[in-house]
């Protein structure tokens, strides 16, 4: 074992393409798990946004009559800052355009035997889709690995900035329900 004072680490021999894979697929489950907690933190605040619609209700409700002109303001705050958060709770569920078009990337490689979306891509046929999921060399499905993994990686990123806008929102939608609620109180 290499002491810190006798020299740089030796660095190992590069990967064989079946260790690549594998250490890729890994990454790929990992991702997959990531994804699942985006969603279902999305669900939770788009279940959380209608709460808050709720509440808006209940506070109308509350102020009798004919509300003011304050907690109407108040209300409809409150009811677009929802509307907001919604929308980018479900842009952390899904994206509404393709890949090239929403990320700018025409150059990307496409990844059909990983991307779902892609199949259409990879052959007109059963039989070209067969051909090309048994016969692809190793070192082909490890580049088509490495690819889904990196588009992984970046739709993450990007469903996850949403889902904190989302949140941000959210909670910009509870203060004024609460101030709201403070006012219908009052009057």
């Amino acid at each position: 074992m290499a002491s810190p004072s006798s020299g740089p680490i030796p660095r190992q021999d590069a990967l064989s393409v079946d260790e690549g894979l594998a250490r890729v697929h890994w990454h790929l489950l990992r991702g997959d798990q990531m994804r699942a907690g985006v969603a279902a933190r999305g669900g939770t605040v788009l279940s959380t946004d209608a709460l808050v619609v709720a509440g808006v209700a209940v506070v109308l409700s509350l102020s009798g009559g004919k509300p003011d002109i304050v907690l109407v303001l108040l209300a409809l705050t409150v009811l677009g800052c929802v509307a907001i958060s919604a929308s980018n709770a479900v842009l952390a569920l899904v994206t509404v355009r393709s890949w090239e078009r929403h990320f700018g990337e025409p150059d990307t490689p496409t990844a059909p035997l990983y991307c779902f979306a892609e199949y259409g891509r990879a052959g007109e046929s059963f039989e070209d889709f067969r051909r090309m999921a048994t016969e692809a060399p190793s070192a082909d499905v490890l580049d088509q690995a490495v690819a889904e993994l990196w588009r992984c990686g970046r739709l993450h990123g990007y469903r996850y900035r949403r889902l904190r806008v989302a949140m941000l929102w959210l909670l910009a939608a509870l203060v004024f329900l609460l101030v709201a609620a403070a006012c219908a109180g009052l009057s």
